[in-house]
């Protein structure tokens, strides 16, 4: 019989194909020892494909030796998530549990794969102050406000605004010029404030800003979802309204998602949440979220790597409900979704995908590690049980 202390290292290197002949003979004969170890394997097993395409798979999987080491020494089955370098998976069964089959075998994939899925792109329609409607692509161009304001697009998707001393509005001029920027359905851009603020626009989006911040407070109005760089000016305090909801900030970064309930998510400085007078501050790695029903701002502390990866090209899920991973994933690939069973749209996965690549790559995962099945037709996605 293998050491116990020794399996779990082997059952490792079994998944990652590093075991030779002899090795894979020994965990063939450990298996048929008895029912126990089977049922050990196979949720080794689970766990294992849940760390390969889990919320940090790519930060983890060059750090393996750390998890044999943690190996040795743990006799229970954990999944421990941190963030970047200091993440460290513990994976470790204890008990005895039960496996069904003579033969190890992976559940075999359901998806439907006719053609590949296209993910979203860079695009998004500029409305000028005058009403016009610009298409914003990977097209360099410049346009003028009728300050004289230049509004500059690079060849990557970017826009920014210049102004010089000569086309400066005074405080003292009312007259706003205002610019709105329209994130399709499958499209993302970013943008460059006069004032240097950065700002990433997720996809259904939209944002309305001058194009020069005037007064005593920098405004913008959010619709959907956005990532904040916000330039430091302590004198004129930075300012994104949702509706009657106002996240006021000096300079930090954050993200602000309207899509269901309006949640603010601070990464770095610090920011207030205000609603009809109360006002709500937050801290780093904290998110805020208003809810419309109770009227109340509620605050907790987060993982914000999963809120805010999309601006940096990926997809991080982590324990989210199925219904809100594909919600997500239909604003990007553009995605019909139809549940055949509507329990499933509360089952709980994590995931983590490149926003670039084929999506179906994920659903492989989901079915591997749920009761999920998915069948794509085009860009219609059907979700049934097994």
């Amino acid at each position: 019989m293998i050491e116990q202390n020794k399996i779990d290292e082997k059952l490792l290197a079994y998944f990652l194909n590093e075991l030779d002949d002899v090795g894979r003979k020994e965990i063939e004969v450990w298996l048929e020892e008895c029912e126990c170890n089977k049922e050990y394997f196979r949720e080794f097993q689970r766990v294992y494909l849940e760390f390969q395409w889990g919320v940090y798979a790519r930060e983890v999987k060059s750090d393996f030796n750390v998890v044999r080491k943690r190996l040795k020494k743990q006799s229970i089955l954990q999944v421990w998530y941190g963030v970047a370098a200091a993440v460290v998976i513990l994976l470790s069964v204890g008990g005895v549990l039960l496996w069904n089959s003579e033969k190890v075998e992976e559940k075999p994939v359901q998806v439907v794969k006719k053609k590949t899925i296209q993910p979203g792109k860079s695009q998004a329609i500029l409305v000028l102050s005058s009403g016009e409607e610009v298409a914003m692509g990977n097209v360099a161009q410049q346009l003028e406000e009728k300050d004289g304001t230049s509004v500059v697009v690079s060849e990557i998707g970017r826009i920014s605004y210049e102004v010089t001393e000569g086309n400066k509005m005074t405080a003292k001029d009312t007259t706003k010029v205002m610019n709105r920027l329209v994130i399709p359905r499958g499209g993302e851009f970013n943008l460059t404030l006069s004032d240097g603020t950065r700002v990433w626009l997720n996809a259904e989006t939209e944002l309305c800003y001058p194009v020069q911040f005037n007064g005593k407070e920098r405004v913008v109005y959010l619709k959907g979802e956005a990532y904040f760089e916000v330039s430091k000016n302590k004198k004129k305090p930075f300012r994104v309204q949702v509706d009657d909801v106002a996240v006021k900030v000096f300079g930090t970064e954050f993200n602000v998602n309207t899509y269901n309930n309006i949640e603010t998510v601070l990464v770095t400085g610090s920011v207030s949440m205000n609603q009809g007078g109360k006002e709500v501050l937050l801290k780093p790695n904290q998110k805020g979220v208003f809810d419309q029903s109770s009227g109340k701002i509620m605050v907790e502390d987060v993982d914000v790597l999963a809120y805010i990866s999309w601006k940096n090209g990926d997809f991080i899920f982590r324990n989210e409900s199925l219904n809100s991973i594909m919600d997500k994933l239909s604003r990007w690939y553009g995605l019909e979704v139809f549940y055949q069973d509507a329990e499933l749209q509360s089952v709980r996965l994590s995931g983590n995908l490149k926003r670039y690549k084929d999506v179906q790559e994920l659903f492989v995962s989901f079915e591997k590690i749920s009761d999920a099945r998915f069948e794509v037709q085009g860009n219609k996605v059907i979700v049934s049980s097994k």
